[in-house]
């Protein structure tokens, strides 16, 4: 197979991929930037920048707060925000990240600033949200296991289990007839399934013999991505289960 050689310079190249990187969309005195950006839920971070008077404004536009309301985070994000919009040394008005009267040969900056603050804020309020639903849903699967097992058979802490290469922690931990089982909790996103399915697979490395009996609560089945694999390192059982699947199960 022959590949032809583009005619085009390395930097026309360059330029037509730094074209395709960034949209850019224009109304009245304000043009909107569309940056290589990408907050948790896949959108593209959003940049304003308008023309002030004695400057610009550079903002989000109130996109970063729209983004964690989406996930159900805005409550957590009107706080972080203000904490990151300081640390990258811009402003939030608990609406939008901005930047007040930025002359026009600091704008790059100003660009780069709010974008990567709104899109740090996003990130962190995802994550702020990510750990309170755990808790939630390991203090639900504590009740479960004390309602299915008695109050004796369950302690109410993580359990740290030693696999063939690390140590890991586990949501709970029972002991039935002399046989451990290990309980995590599976949220409906990947990073929640791959973490699951990496400590399945290094405690599934000790053989089968040695090895705990592992299940996986999944807290949301049909929307959990990659449950085929996470099948193959676990028995897998939703959260809601009832409590003889719940003994079944260990």
């Amino acid at each position: 197979m022959i590949v032809k050689q583009s005619a085009l310079s390395i930097e026309k190249i360059a330029i037509e991929v730094a074209q395709a990187l960034v949209r850019i969309s224009t109304y009245e005195d304000t043009v909107r930037l569309s940056l290589p950006l990408l907050y948790p839920g896949g959108a593209m971070v959003g940049v304003e920048v308008s023309r002030l008077r004695d400057g610009f404004l550079v903002s989000d536009a109130g996109g970063a707060r729209r983004e964690a309301g989406l996930m159900g985070a805005e409550r957590s994000f009107q706080r972080i925000a203000l904490d990151v919009a300081q640390r990258f040394g811009i402003r939030f008005d608990h609406h939008m990240m901005f930047d007040l009267d930025v002359a026009e040969v600091h704008l790059v900056p100003a660009v780069i600033a709010v974008a990567n603050a709104a899109k740090t804020a996003v990130e962190n309020a995802a994550l702020h949200l990510a750990t309170t639903e755990h808790a939630d849903h390991r203090a639900y699967l504590w009740d479960k296991l004390q309602t299915a097992y008695g109050a004796a058979a369950i302690a109410r802490e993580p359990v740290r289990f030693q696999g063939s290469s690390e140590s890991w922690d586990f949501d709970a931990g029972l002991q039935m007839e002399g046989k451990l089982a290990l309980f995590e909790i599976v949220t409906p996103y990947a990073n929640s399934v791959n973490s699951a399915v990496t400590k399945f697979l290094d405690v599934m490395d000790l053989g089968e013999e040695i090895a705990p009996k592992r299940i996986a609560v999944v807290t949301n089945p049909d929307k959990t991505p990659r449950l085929l694999v996470l099948g193959r390192t676990s028995r897998i059982l939703p959260a809601e289960a009832s409590a003889e699947q719940y003994r079944r199960a260990a």
